[in-house]
């Protein structure tokens, strides 16, 4: 996982998708205890080797079929049509080139009533990479911080099966509610780029990002306090919801 450093593919790299991405609630991937599949053909991504083996042993306590494993988008894309897997557990950074997100169009494409699930440490997928392609219809996201008990994982890999395409609700209730420009200047803020630096990068005044700024002060609730460096708490709130602070 590379927080700082993935790029997203554009949409020609391997698929192209429709609206902006947004996390979803557990209450909305369906009932709160869905009948579980067991047995169920699951292909797993992952570019870290320690997490990859973790969730797969995790997979295979709850009675699921681990039939691939794979660390990149090139290599999944590979296995799919040899393994038939019924749902596709996806990490959402893979690094340098596809992400998870351009990963789940590819298959989606390749097998229309696969399920799709990503997880991720990032709270919006938005956060790993400026102008990152939304996710397809019925994919399910998941926060790694929220995965508190397996039953959870199990829960959502089921609606993603039965449910594959289902148009599942969007949820904003982990993090403020954010324009696609204010999580850009969060995030560049969060790699230490000042404020021009951000306006070159960004081509448009330092005012501008001045006032975007502000705006983020306002959303995360961050009064005026001489005491501390406000930007240094964006810093701080960016990379929590990244999921690299607890």
């Amino acid at each position: 996982m590379h927080p700082m450093g993935s790029r997203s593919a554009t949409p020609g790299d391997l698929a192209s998708g429709g609206e902006s991405p947004r996390p979803l609630s557990h209450d909305e991937v369906g009932p709160c205890h869905p009948q579980p599949v067991i047995g169920c053909r699951v292909l797993v991504v992952e570019d870290d080797p320690f997490a990859l083996t973790t969730v797969c042993a995790a997979l295979q306590y709850l009675r699921l079929d681990v039939v691939g494993r794979a660390s990149s988008a090139r290599e999944a894309l590979a296995l799919q049509p040899s393994v038939s897997a019924q749902v596709a557990l996806l990490d959402l950074d893979l690094g340098p080139g596809p992400t998870g997100i351009d990963l789940a169009h590819a298959l989606r494409v390749a097998q229309p009533d696969i399920g799709l699930l990503l997880l991720s440490t990032y709270r919006d997928p938005r956060l790993v990479a400026p102008g990152i392609v939304p996710p397809p219809t019925g994919t399910g996201y998941l926060a790694k911080a929220d995965v508190t008990d397996l039953h959870v994982l199990r829960d959502w890999i089921t609606a993603v099966v039965r449910e594959p395409t289902r148009d599942r609700r969007l949820s904003t209730d982990a993090l403020p509610e954010l324009s696609d420009m204010q999580v850009q200047v969060l995030r560049s803020l969060a790699a230490g780029l000042s404020t021009q630096a951000i306006a070159t990068e960004r081509g448009v005044s330092v005012s501008a990002v001045e006032q975007t700024i502000t705006r983020l002060y306002e959303a995360f609730d961050m009064p005026r306090d001489p005491e501390h460096n406000q930007r240094v708490r964006l810093a701080r709130a960016y990379l929590e919801l990244a999921g690299k602070l607890t």
